[in-house]
């Protein structure tokens, strides 16, 4: 069994970037207000261009939580999606 999205609707989930001191220690920022989202499920009438594994950035106010396998994960709204950073370019 998988979580599918439906219609224009996407199935993300939070993806929060280590960050790097000058003397290169990695900091992990749990409290980022905007974290990004990795693409975890696409419905069939979404039209902007993103594929399963983008990074995007969205409107973390219109989103839904949808808790399964033990993991949260969110549905938003294809117009939700701001900007998508392309692993594949």
């Amino acid at each position: 069994m998988t979580l599918k999205a439906v219609g224009t609707k996407l199935v993300v989930e939070r993806v929060e970037r280590d960050q790097q001191t000058a003397s290169g220690i990695f900091i992990t920022n749990q409290q980022d207000p905007n974290p990004l989202a990795r693409v975890v499920s696409i419905g069939s009438q979404v039209k902007i261009d993103i594929c399963i594994g983008d990074l995007a950035s969205i409107s973390w106010n219109n989103t839904a939580q949808q808790p399964y396998q033990g993991k949260t994960y969110y549905v938003v709204d294809e117009t939700g999606v701001f900007a998508v950073e392309k692993d594949n370019e």
